[in-house]
């Protein structure tokens, strides 16, 4: 979350840049409850004392308004594309949400298609997408 925030922060600077300026933060979506609890708590305990400085750069960052957290369900987080293992149903749905299309189809003028060797019992196709 760290990460995202700090991407978040670099992106409104060069928009800033550019004269593009917002007055509503960015919206963070966080399917991790207690990461959302800490980072929204200003309050330390004694089990999140081991809480290392991302943390705070979250606070901080939510504190001035820049960020926003929601949360969202493990099942709706769009992120997963990049970082799960997805059944093909969840994986069309995240596609779709995303806007993404299937180069395969002919309205996309062809395709091209990795076949990597995964396990012994199965094949993963990596078909490459195209931002619709």
């Amino acid at each position: 979350m760290a990460a995202v925030t700090c991407e978040i922060q670099w992106l409104t600077y060069l928009l800033q840049d550019f004269k593009v300026f917002f007055e509503q933060p960015s919206l963070l979506y966080c399917d991790n409850d207690s990461a959302r609890y800490i980072a929204a708590n200003p309050v330390f305990h004694e089990r999140t004392k081991h809480i290392e400085i991302d943390c705070h750069i979250v606070r901080e960052k939510l504190k001035k308004g820049l960020i926003h957290l929601l949360p969202i369900s493990t099942t709706e987080q769009l992120a997963d594309i990049y970082t799960k293992a997805l059944s093909p149903q969840s994986f069309k749905s995240i596609c779709s949400k995303l806007g993404l299309i299937n180069i395969c189809s002919p309205a996309c003028g062809g395709y091209q298609r990795i076949w990597i060797q995964a396990s012994r019992r199965k094949l993963i196709a990596i078909l490459l997408f195209c931002l619709f």
